[in-house]
């Protein structure tokens, strides 16, 4: 009864499978960032948890790719509304936001108002005037 038993062992895989990010699901990837997916909402769309895909370099360049994308879109909406629709209101928000332009008045030496003394003080006396009002007839 001496048999040889031969016991061949498997690995047991423990944890959750990979997920395969193929260029179908990176370009989808993309595509959902570029209308501003949050990456929770990216990982229940394409199957996985948003922690999978901040693992992954090249889900993580998909997604800047696609916010830089949807930025760009947003820019150039704004800028067509202040240039073809002729919004004074988006020129100046663009104006305050990418040249540095602002509503308040700054006083450098240029533009300080005189104090009130100094034109009270230098003031020459105006000539009085003596209006004579007749009796009506």
């Amino acid at each position: 009864m001496d048999k040889d038993i031969q016991v061949i062992a498997t690995e047991a895989k423990i944890g959750r499978p990979s997920f395969a990010f193929t260029p179908e699901v990176l370009d989808k990837i993309e595509k959902l960032a570029s209308i501003m997916c949050t990456l929770e909402e990216i990982g229940e769309i394409i199957g996985c948890s948003h922690d999978t895909i901040q693992r992954n370099q090249k889900a993580k360049d998909a997604i800047k790719r696609g916010f830089a994308n949807a930025k760009q879109t947003i820019r150039k909406t704004q800028f067509d509304i202040a240039t073809k629709l002729n919004s004074s209101i988006m020129a100046m928000w663009l104006g305050k936001v990418y040249l540095g332009q602002t509503d308040k008045i700054q006083n450098t030496d240029d533009n300080v108002p005189l104090p009130i003394y100094d034109i009270v003080e230098h003031e020459e006396p105006k000539e009085v005037i003596e209006l004579k009002v007749e009796d009506g007839k």
